[in-house]
């Protein structure tokens, strides 16, 4: 077969060309070497256009041609290239950063479960149970995308929430424990006297209710019809009455060791400022004022001013309260007040 091949290569192509003005015929003579070699030259030059693309193309075209512009937009290109390439790397390395960093939130999910089975955390956020991995380069070898990141992102975002509020009730936890059995000018009390309030919004980090994004929420809310029986969480003396932007109707009380309860949304102020109140006592009824979007209590419980989550310290009393409620004590706190209970000028 070679001897075949280089004996085809080996012959003489002869080419007559008759020449219209004279009539003489002349005639070419070529190796049939020299013309594969101009036809594979013409087919690679092809396949190689084909194969560099638009821009491959264009380099080649500036390179014959030197045109000035055309390789400043090559440069530009260049560049932009390049700088993909390098976002590209960044997002590798956030994806990693973000994976380690899950595995240190996962830890954290044991501490939020034992606090929601104990019925000491309270939280509406969804679960993350079952969610969740590290997020790595696909087993196809497709690169990570930032809508992967964006993703992982958000994740991270609520575990890191979730994580805080355990921290956060732990927190709460430990300082009520540390205070000791005695509920002397501490608040404890659950401070809405009714059997149907529900917890709606739990203490931390959420989603606005009015704007949407997020937003640090310094309180709980627990939800029930307008006019309900809102009572003292503790004994104190009341050091705000009246309006405060937010908050709408609120009612703010001094306790001992520099605990500080608000009682914010209400429809009706019945403490003023200075009065006394202890456990129990009715000073307002629930509603719908300031910042809301339906008949609710936000209730604040603070230390020097810093807010810390207020259930831990009122839920062990929040069945003796609907106990209480059922047996009709919410409906005596107003029919005392309807009757004759100081009621200060609004």
């Amino acid at each position: 077969m070679i001897k075949s091949l280089s004996s085809l290569l080996a012959h003489q192509t002869f080419v007559s060309v008759a020449l219209t003005d004279t009539g003489a015929v002349r005639t070419l003579r070529f190796r049939t070497a020299y013309v594969v070699a101009v036809v594979a030259f013409a087919l690679s030059g092809w396949l190689a256009l084909a194969l560099a693309g638009d821009v491959g193309r264009a380099k080649l075209a500036v390179a014959i041609t030197g045109d000035v512009q055309a390789k400043k937009y090559l440069a530009i290109i260049d560049d932009l290239e390049r700088q993909r390439d390098a976002e590209r790397e960044q997002v590798k390395l956030i994806a990693q950063e973000l994976g380690a960093l899950q595995l240190r939130l996962d830890r954290f999910d044991a501490l939020g479960s034992k606090l929601e089975k104990d019925g000491t955390l309270v939280s509406e956020a969804d679960s993350l149970e079952g969610k969740g991995g590290p997020l790595a380069e696909s087993p196809l070898g497709e690169s990570i995308s930032i809508e992967d990141v964006k993703a992982q992102v958000g994740l991270l975002t609520r575990k890191a929430d979730y994580a805080e509020l355990a921290l956060e009730t732990g927190l709460a936890m430990s300082i009520r424990k540390a205070l000791g059995p005695s509920n002397d000018g501490l608040p404890f009390y659950f401070p809405v006297m009714s059997t149907t309030a529900r917890a709606t919004s739990s203490y931390g980090w959420r989603t606005d209710p009015v704007r949407g994004g997020r937003a640090f929420h310094s309180g709980g809310d627990i939800a029930d019809k307008v006019g309900t029986p809102v009572v003292a969480a503790g004994e104190g003396t009341v050091i705000f009455s009246g309006w405060r932007f937010g908050y709408g109707n609120l009612i703010e009380v001094k306790h001992t060791q520099g605990f500080t309860t608000r009682y914010a949304h209400l429809s009706k102020r019945i403490a003023a400022e200075g009065d006394r109140v202890y456990p129990g006592d009715l000073i307002a009824l629930l509603g719908n004022t300031g910042r809301s979007t339906g008949p609710h209590l936000h209730f604040e419980v603070r230390r020097d001013g810093q807010p810390l989550n207020p259930y831990p310290f009122v839920k062990d009393t929040r069945l003796d309260v609907m106990e209480l409620a059922a047996k009709g004590r919410g409906k005596e706190l107003l029919a005392a007040w309807k009757n004759g209970g100081k009621v200060a000028a609004r």
